[in-house]
């Protein structure tokens, strides 16, 4: 006698249940770095600091992304380093959505990355570690063309005394080559209601009134090329960025040149930088630009030595050498010279 066993089989089986981290990524770094500064005329100083930020980014539909990142050394714009001794500050560094309308067109708002194109991560007009405020917009055609546009909050005030950085940018990408591009365009920054205004963070070597305030507006006009090729199969990338600020005469110029070679992201990676800066008085606001570089100043030139080594993936041991002075213009020049050892862990 034969026995049939039936087993019920559901034909529209439902896939898993989607988890409520299944798409939340997260990411951070911890940087500790040494640093060594000497300053003439002026005093030597020696220091440990450290940099934390964990960062989170979920995905609220298809194309919308929300991003968040808390940060240590939140009480200065330009930069996340603590100083060991000195307590802790921690805030948010980065809330925004990035909304991908379509394959050409995106829009971000809140406080956000840099959202500019940089050439070479150079870091004359701002420093890297800036994260601005406001809403901005991008548009990528199909054959290459790129542009930007942005409305920045820089200081809140009265109505009719917020200040405000309204920006655009305009580019190409060539493609040269199989393995080579070149980007080249140009931007516009404007700063309304700057003149007559206290600094935005710190005075850092811009021309001021009697009362400590802006003695100048500030609309800049910005040249950037880029240029990515391989030399023996390690990626290189040459940068040059030019700036002129056409509301003032004199000083308003400032450019960056450079050459990076190689990736230290990867074990055994080596990489290496150099950048030279030369930023007149009054060509740059002070409180954005790089703030290792110069002490943060304008009026100011000089170079930058960088160098990293892969110790393990996402393990990097580096070193950063800036030799540079400022104060030429008011007849007060001081050399100022940094060196820095980093050791930092990504996730």
């Amino acid at each position: 006698m034969n026995t049939l066993f039936f087993f019920p089989v559901n034909l529209y089986a439902q896939p898993p249940e989607k988890k409520w981290d299944d798409n939340i990524s997260l990411s951070g770094d911890i940087r500790l770095r040494w640093e060594s500064i000497t300053k003439n005329p002026g005093s030597d100083t020696e220091r440990e600091r450290f940099r934390s930020r964990f960062g989170m980014a979920t995905n609220l539909a298809e194309n919308v992304k929300l991003i968040f990142r808390i940060e240590s050394g939140i009480d200065d714009p330009v930069s996340s380093n603590q100083t060991f001794g000195n307590g802790l500050d921690i805030g948010i560094g980065r809330a925004y959505a990035d909304w991908e309308v379509n394959n050409n067109t995106r829009i971000l708002g809140g406080k956000m990355k840099l959202p500019w194109f940089v050439a070479g991560g150079n870091s004359v007009l701002w420093d890297s570690d800036f994260n601005p405020e406001g809403v901005f917009a991008s548009f990528q055609s199909n054959n290459n063309l790129f542009g930007n546009i942005g409305y920045t909050v820089v200081n809140r005030g009265s109505n009719a005394d917020n200040v405000a950085l309204y920006s655009t940018q305009i580019g190409s990408k060539f493609n040269i080559g199989n393995s080579s591009t070149l980007t080249t365009g140009f931007g516009y920054f404007d700063y309304n209601n700057a003149i007559g205004r206290s600094p935005f963070y710190k005075s850092k070597g811009n021309n001021l009134d009697g009362e400590g305030n802006y003695l100048y507006d500030y609309t800049l006009v910005e040249f950037f090329a880029e240029y990515k090729t391989k030399i023996s199969e390690l990626p290189v990338t040459y940068h040059l960025e030019w700036i002129k600020n056409t509301a003032v005469d004199d000083e308003d110029n400032a450019y960056s040149i450079g050459v990076n070679l190689g990736s230290a992201i990867k074990e055994g990676g080596k990489q290496f930088s150099y950048a030279y800066h030369d930023t007149e008085t009054d060509a740059v606001i002070g409180s954005f630009t790089d703030s290792d570089f110069a002490e943060g100043n304008t009026d100011s030139k000089g170079h930058f030595l960088k160098t990293k080594y892969g110790l393990r993936d996402n393990i990097t041991l580096g070193g950063v050498l800036v030799v540079s002075k400022y104060g030429a213009f008011t007849g007060n020049e001081i050399k100022f010279n940094r060196l820095q050892l980093d050791l930092e862990f990504q996730f």
